[in-house]
């Protein structure tokens, strides 16, 4: 039925074209350390600037604080009890938000992500803290979604197709916000996998992305452009080899971007994040994809002696990692 729903809505609205750009952004902001606490306003007002200041229509975020009520949100599914997160009204992503400004929204994973482990036909899915949330951000002036999360089970976890580690895998669908336009439809994911200490649950949420991605969104409607992105937590060889062996194909253009640790430049030290897509969207890319731009300074920061951004001066990839995020957002730009 639900296959069925989705043909209807692209053969009424595939026959006209949506001349317009959308510019993706995904950015793992990182949980609060002891600056950002500290110096909250700014660190927020550091990232609205960046999502404005690089044009981003769509913005693709990972590990979102979000603040919790006491205690979870407890539903029996047979014999198994699950526990949601209970997030509070006033959020980081509300603050994000305002900063954006009126013409922004945003779809969250907090309200089905799991709040504790939970056992299941055997597999062990992980709880998450108040920092292991996704996000996506739109311009609601540049296109509109319909949050899939309902649709597949995500908030009946785990009574659903697709089982995710934490269950904060994200999938909207996207048309145009121009009530006098019946636009070709397009599909976004925003993942954030497992780290290294957790190659296997890493690798089954890959297939089973890819899994869902073919079998929701494959078949008769391949021709609907496609777009994941987030902090996949692995190196392009690895990508390649565990996962996304049908038609979605690693973009292979995706820079470094995890910031090191050890250098006091600008130095990146991981192939961790990512944009993936099918041809269909491949199809329509303008713009490959890049690092986002950082005030004055451009993207190649390894260059730099330091910049300032907000007034606040960066003058290493530690300062970086400190009071903003040990990851430089990346940035592509498609045109439908």
């Amino acid at each position: 039925m639900k296959k069925l729903f989705f043909i209807l809505i692209f053969i009424v609205s595939g026959f006209i074209l949506w001349a317009q750009e959308i510019t993706f952004m995904s950015y793992n902001i990182a949980h609060n350390n002891a600056y950002k606490k500290a110096n909250y306003d700014e660190w927020i007002e550091q990232i609205c600037t960046l999502i404005n200041g690089n044009r981003a229509d769509i913005v693709l975020l990972q590990e979102v604080p979000v603040a919790m009520e006491k205690g979870f949100v407890s539903h029996l599914y047979g014999d198994t009890e699950i526990h949601f997160k209970r997030p509070q009204n006033h959020t980081i992503l509300d603050d994000i938000q305002k900063g954006l400004g009126e013409n922004w929204a945003y779809a969250s994973t907090a309200n089905y992500l799991l709040h504790t482990r939970v056992t299941i036909d055997g597999v062990d899915y992980s709880g998450g803290d108040m920092a292991q949330n996704n996000a996506v951000f739109y311009n609601t002036e540049k296109a509109l979604p319909l949050d899939m999360a309902d649709e597949l089970g995500f908030t009946r976890f785990p009574d659903c197709d697709y089982r995710f580690n934490k269950n904060n895998v994200q999938v909207l669908y996207f048309s145009s916000s121009d009530e006098d336009s019946n636009v070709n439809y397009f599909i976004v994911s925003n993942v954030h996998l497992q780290s290294k200490n957790s190659i296997e649950k890493r690798n089954s949420d890959l297939q089973n992305l890819e899994d869902l991605l073919l079998n929701e969104f494959g078949g008769e409607l391949f021709d609907v452009p496609i777009i994941v992105g987030g902090d996949f937590n692995t190196s392009r060889d690895e990508f390649d080899l565990v996962g996304f062996n049908g038609y979605i194909i690693d973009g292979g253009s995706s820079p470094k971007t995890t910031l090191s640790t050890t250098s006091d430049r600008f130095k990146y030290a991981n192939d961790y994040d990512h944009f993936v897509y099918n041809v269909a969207m491949m199809k329509k890319i303008k713009t490959g994809t890049r690092r986002a731009v950082f005030g004055e300074s451009g993207t190649n920061l390894e260059k730099e002696k330091s910049f300032v951004l907000n007034g606040v001066e960066f003058k290493s990839s530690k300062d970086i990692r400190d009071k903003l995020s040990d990851h430089v957002p990346i940035v592509l730009t498609v045109e439908f």
